[in-house]
């Protein structure tokens, strides 16, 4: 039986590097859908689960933080691993437990699939 492919939600407003992001993934054999904002990324999450979240900083509607405190408050995304993507020199201090790990960009294709690995296989590290 083959395994099933790991599930990768991408949230990013800035399409090139979403779709760039999307296609480096499947091609590294996870199944991927984006969402351009962490409001559609909760309605895609109530459709099932996924193995984790890659999402900006900042964003229109819902930003990267908020999205993140939403699924920590929701017993069936608690647990879901989330990184944060941002380009911001430095970032404002938030709740321990609310990201996994965070990855500034510009990133090598090597370090996220490192990080990503790293936060599915449990553990938190912080980039």
């Amino acid at each position: 039986m083959v395994p099933a492919k790991q599930s990768i939600l991408i949230v990013d407003d800035e399409f090139g590097l979403a779709e760039m992001l999307q296609e480096m993934l499947r091609e590294s054999g996870f199944e991927v859908t984006l969402a351009i904002n962490g409001r559609l990324a909760l309605e895609i999450l109530e459709e099932g689960k996924v193995d984790l979240v890659l999402t900006d900083m900042m964003m229109p509607v819902m930003d990267g933080p908020d999205l993140a405190a939403a699924m920590r408050r929701d017993h069936r995304h608690r647990d879901t691993p989330i990184i944060m993507m941002t380009s911001l020199p430095t970032v404002r201090p938030q709740p321990a437990g609310l990201f996994n790990a965070v990855l500034r960009k510009p990133f090598t294709p090597d370090l996220l699939l490192e990080t990503m690995a790293s936060c599915i296989g449990g553990g938190s590290r912080r980039h």
